[in-house]
């Protein structure tokens, strides 16, 4: 699965810029401020001609997903409204992002969004702060199972406790991403020993994101590796749908027998295509 930015233009974080533009971080991972530990970046637009140049700009899923809890949260002093999303098992691992103090909610529990789709806007938590965003990643299931999770408060700023269940979000996006690139002769998944079934079509992945392969034809499936554009691959026939997309089952190479969302159920988006892209 690829990942980008929650902010800044569609250019910007298609081309993996960590954090784009002006945007900067003003309380970045594992910093000590005047609540605790913090648990990821505060993602802040402040251009010359004044501060807050970032309020009611979008923000964007870091990558595809399900969504696991959008609204405001109960505590009235402390977030606002959150949004999360479970990206299913990335490394092996869970994988949840959280988008914090934001206003606008495009989306509901349960809802699929894909990388870069907008999920909210950036707010100020209903006046509690400064507008900015919230951004923080965990590799645990506590976000879904607490979306106000906050393991080193002020009252125990134990930063270990932080690093047992967040990740460094600009370390993440940078190792994570995959930069959109055009085709090469060596983005051919057949070359890892196992040959293609007799009667598989030939295939080329043809969104600028780059497709996870899952080990089975499901959103909540476990990712086992990212084909970037322009990946050539071979599909049997379309292996049926699930969770509102059309899945194809891979043979040959090393991802033989796994699986990749070829396209949307309705058909109004597919991902690959018998056409080797320019």
């Amino acid at each position: 699965m690829a990942f980008q930015a929650p902010i800044g233009t569609k250019e910007e974080r298609a081309a993996g810029i960590i954090w784009p533009g002006g945007w900067t971080d003003a309380t970045p991972y594992l910093t000590p401020y005047a609540i605790g530990i913090h648990t990821g970046a505060d993602l802040n637009l402040n251009l010359p001609g004044g501060w807050d140049k970032d309020a009611h700009s979008p923000v964007y899923a870091m990558g595809d997903g399900i969504v696991t809890y959008a609204q405001r949260y109960p505590n009235p002093n402390v977030w606002g409204n959150i949004v999360v999303v479970d990206h299913g098992i990335v490394d092996g691992k869970p994988l949840f992002s959280r988008y914090a103090h934001v206003e606008n909610i495009f989306v509901h529990v349960g809802n699929l969004v894909r990388m870069g789709e907008q999920v909210a806007s950036v707010g100020n938590g209903f006046g509690l702060f400064a507008y900015h965003l919230h951004f923080d990643i965990s590799y645990t299931k506590i976000l879904k199972e607490k979306p106000g999770n906050w393991p080193a408060p002020k009252s125990n700023p134990n930063a270990e406790l932080v690093r047992q269940q967040y990740l460094d979000p600009k370390a993440f996006l940078m190792r994570q991403h995959v930069i959109q690139g055009g085709t090469s002769s060596n983005n051919v998944i057949t070359s890892g020993g196992i040959e293609p079934s007799p009667g598989a079509m030939t295939w080329y992945v043809i969104i600028p994101t780059g497709m996870r392969v899952c080990k089975d034809h499901g959103i909540a499936a476990g990712q086992v590796g990212v084909l970037p554009y322009g990946t050539k691959l071979f599909l049997l026939k379309e292996g049926g749908v699930q969770d509102g997309y059309r899945w194809g089952h891979i043979t040959g190479g090393e991802y033989d027998g796994c699986w990749l969302a070829i396209g949307k159920q309705d058909r109004s988006e597919t991902y690959v295509s018998t056409n080797q892209p320019q």
